[in-house]
This record gives structure tokens, C-alpha cells and sequence, in this order.
């Protein structure tokens, strides 16, 4: 009887410890394939970001930095600032919005807000990611109003409320004629310059966002502010 007892107990603590393994190692898989979703842009799913730092990766050997074309695209910073540090970026990738809210505002106060730096934008909207198409659109016609970083910052603020009632109110917010904007995000005006902006970007060897290009090298993933500061410092004037 005690034999059974006792048998029966072990029986119970190696399903618990059993079931716990399994519980634990499937929340790891799960984990790992949310860290990289921004990154693996044939992935289909939309899955939150987790808290993880973004790996650096590899640059794209068939990749070619020239083929981006920033001749009318938006930028802020000095017009003939030594560096020019190009984001090929997705207003709803929860680690481009991490390199805005860590990164970017550091960059503004040092690098760009000295002349050092000429922080140029590019859109690049992952598949998977049902509301960066339009948001990106949304984003190219404020700049026909002149106001693309107002509604840059806006949109990576949003907390990821990026339909379309929410981005006219985001016009409304910066002032824009709404008219005008409500027009051009419902005839799909700026689709074509979204569309040039990933082509090119693609054409670079971009993979996933954001991926950026300082004086021509490729850093990918919402790096430290020092990761940035380090490669500007390295860059060469053009």
C-alpha cells in the first residue's frame, strides 16, 4: 500500500515537471519567433515585439546602398552634413518605433542638431504589417504639406493605432488642410513614392527594419545610441 502511495505521488511530481518543461520551452520558441519578426520580411504573421534588444545582423552581399536614390525624400539636419545616415523604416515595426523613442531623439540632440548628421527617411513597410502601407502613404502626403517629420513622429507615437480614422486625425492634429490630405490618403496619391522607396531599399539589400545605411554601411536592428554614435564617428565625409 505504501509502495502504491508513494509510486503514485512520483507519478504526479514527473507530470507536473514534465508539463512545466513543455510550457516553459514553448513560450521560448514563441519568444524567438517574436524577436525576429521584424526582421524576416517573408514571415506572414503580425506578432508583438518583446522587450529584447535587436541583433545586429549581417549586411546583404547582393545588396547595393547606391541604388537608394534620396533626391527628394525627407531628411532632417544640415543639407550638406559630412554624413548622411539613410532609414529604410515601417511605421508599425515595434522595433522602428523603439529606435524612435531610444535612438532617435538622441541623434537629434547631438549628432543632427550639431550638423554632423543628415538623418534621411525611407519607407519600407513590411508585408505582415496590415496598417504600414497606408500609414507610410499617410506619412508622404503630409510631406506635400510640408509637415512629413510632424507626422513621423506622430505615427511612431501612435501606440500602433494607425487606420485610417486615426491618421486623418493625426492631419488634424498637425494642422494639415484636411481636404487635401483626406484626398490624397483616399486616392492612394503617394502609393507610387512608397512603392519607389521599397524597390530601392530592397535594391540595397534591405531585409527587414529598420536597416539603415551611415555614409553607405549597413546597420540593422534598433541599436544602442553609442552603436550609432561610434559608426558615425568612423564615417568618412563624402
Amino acid at each position: 500500500m505504501k509502495d502504491g502511495y508513494v509510486s503514485g505521488i512520483a507519478s504526479i511530481i514527473a507530470a507536473v515537471v514534465l508539463g512545466s518543461a513543455l510550457w516553459f520551452s514553448a513560450k521560448e520558441i514563441r519568444m524567438g519567433l517574436e524577436q525576429g519578426a521584424c526582421n524576416r520580411v517573408a514571415q506572414r504573421v503580425n506578432v508583438p515585439a518583446p522587450p529584447q534588444q535587436q541583433p545586429a545582423q549581417p549586411p546583404d552581399p547582393a545588396g547595393d546602398p547606391s541604388q537608394i536614390n534620396i533626391t527628394g525624400s525627407p531628411y532632417e539636419g544640415k543639407k550638406n552634413a559630412p554624413v548622411t545616415m539613410i532609414e529604410c523604416s515601417d511605421f508599425q515595426c515595434p522595433f522602428c518605433a523603439r529606435f524612435f523613442n531610444d535612438t532617435q531623439t538622441e541623434l537629434r540632440k547631438n549628432e543632427i542638431k550639431d550638423g554632423k548628421v543628415k538623418l534621411v527617411f525611407k519607407n519600407f513597410p513590411l508585408p505582415f504589417h496590415q496598417y504600414a502601407e497606408k500609414a507610410a502613404e499617410a506619412a508622404e502626403c503630409a510631406n506635400k504639406q510640408g509637415k512629413f517629420w510632424q507626422m513621423h513622429d506622430l505615427l511612431f507615437s501612435s501606440g500602433g493605432r494607425l487606420d485610417i480614422d486615426s491618421l486623418k486625425s493625426y492631419a488634424k492634429k498637425i494642422g494639415l488642410d484636411q481636404g487635401k490630405f483626406d484626398h490624397c490618403l483616399d486616392s492612394g496619391e503617394t502609393a507610387g513614392m512608397v512603392s519607389a522607396d521599397k524597390a530601392q531599399c530592397a535594391a540595397a539589400g534591405v531585409q527587414g527594419t529598420p536597416t539603415f545605411f551611415i555614409n553607405g554601411k549597413m546597420l540593422v536592428g534598433a541599436q544602442p545610441y553609442e552603436q550609432f554614435k561610434n559608426l558615425i564617428g568612423e564615417s568618412k565625409p563624402r
